[in-house]
């Protein structure tokens, strides 16, 4: 399997410094600096992506100009109070079965963005500095839309289970500091092509069958096994089995009641397991329960005419559970079923070219307690957000 994206694995960057918290004076006037720029891209990520070597440093160059677009943004050049780590990665998390084959399309990256306070603390009789530690990170992913964009809108729940692109449209917001936002993320991009593109309605329920199918192979597999157990209980030769086994481990312990004991805790085994087979127990209630929902899916798609089923589907969470949830009918209290419109990314670019740029994982800091002293964390990620230069993010992407 790929190694899993640097960018999701590090959205709190933690070092192995021990230092109580209590003890920590942020430095606000010292001064900070650049870490040296790090870049992954591990093989399997190479291989499912299908990047060749120079598509993959053709990337790192684009990211490193994204690195030097964050860098003179004001109070960034020469930071005081913080210092930054930035950490590029080729990314396999925003591919999902569903969407076009990994080789046509743009390779995915992120950038991860963390500034850290700087700070010190007294410690054996001296005082320490440092600027590791623990920072909220600011994402930018370049040529992704699946995983940043669209799943901050929650998805359908009935599809968590399933390997697929299919989701709900992320709403849009008011802008921050004149960027585009939809749902929790942040889009800049110079296509006017839509971001995403509607599922239909046939296609949807068509996912909710499988998706129910699939928890109904796990409840009958649960029945099955509940009800092995209870037949291997009541076997008549593996009875015979387990109580010769019994009688010789009676014979080599003291207790003379062992025997009894073990037999009465046999047969209570199978009374319980005789309370979990049939039909009124509650294993194959749970399995019938899901029985007729796979039926009332495979109804609702039976009765669709083809109009209803190439039309558009909308998602009412608040319906009650199954097909019904799913309509054709657009009100204020369903969310569009969506993908991402890959016919959005230009297929003439090189693959390394950067043509969407979705700034993630900044809204936990609109609204950010954190002490006024220390100036990485949310209090540098705003400030960086707010003095972005978008027309040079603009002529960088493609």
């Amino acid at each position: 399997m790929p190694k899993a994206s640097f960018a999701l694995a590090c959205l709190l960057a933690a070092t192995g410094t021990s230092v109580v918290l209590a003890q920590i004076r942020y430095l606000p006037d010292a001064p900070g600096r650049w870490k040296p720029w790090r870049f992954e891209a591990y093989p399997d990520n190479r291989r499912v992506l299908a990047a060749k070597p120079t598509e993959v440093k053709a990337l790192e160059t684009q990211l490193l100009a994204l690195n030097a677009i964050l860098q003179q943004t004001p109070g960034f050049a020469a930071p005081k109070g913080f210092s930054v780590e930035t950490v590029g990665s080729l990314d396999v998390e925003s591919h999902r079965p569903g969407q076009p084959a990994a080789a046509s399309l743009p390779l995915p990256a992120t950038l991860n963005f963390g500034a850290y306070g700087v700070h010190e603390w007294d410690a054996d009789g001296k005082t320490r500095r440092d600027d590791t530690g623990e920072t909220a990170q600011v994402l930018f992913f370049v040529n992704q839309l699946a995983l940043p964009l669209l799943f901050e809108s929650g998805g359908v729940g009935e599809f968590f289970d399933l390997e697929t692109d299919v989701t709900l449209a992320a709403k849009p917001q008011r802008d921050v500091y004149g960027i585009p936002r939809y749902g929790g993320a942040l889009v800049l991009k110079k296509n006017p092509a839509p971001l995403t593109t509607p599922v239909s309605l046939g296609e949807s329920l068509e996912l909710l069958a499988k998706s129910v199918s699939a928890r109904l192979a796990t409840q009958r597999e649960a029945v099955a096994r509940v009800q092995k157990q209870y037949d291997d209980a009541r076997d008549p030769a593996m009875k015979a089995n387990r109580l010769a086994e019994l009688k010789k481990l009676a014979a080599m312990v003291k207790d003379p009641a062992y025997l009894d004991k073990m037999l009465k805790a046999d047969a209570q085994v199978e009374a319980g397991l005789a309370k979990m087979v049939g039909p009124t127990s509650d294993t194959t209630k749970a399995m019938v329960a899901v029985e007729r929902e796979l039926a009332a899916v495979t109804t609702a798609l039976e009765g669709l005419s083809a109009a209803d089923r190439a039309a558009p589907a909308c998602y009412v969470a608040r319906a009650m559970a199954g097909p019904g949830r799913f309509t054709r009918d657009v009100t204020a209290a369903c969310s569009p079923v969506v993908r991402p419109n890959w016919k959005l990314f230009n297929a003439a670019l090189p693959r390394s070219a950067p043509q969407v740029l979705v700034i993630g994982h900044f809204d936990r800091c609109l609204e950010s307690q954190q002490p006024a002293a220390n100036q990485g964390g949310c209090t540098a990620n705003r400030k960086l957000i707010e003095g972005l230069d978008q027309r040079a993010l603009l002529a960088w992407l493609q």
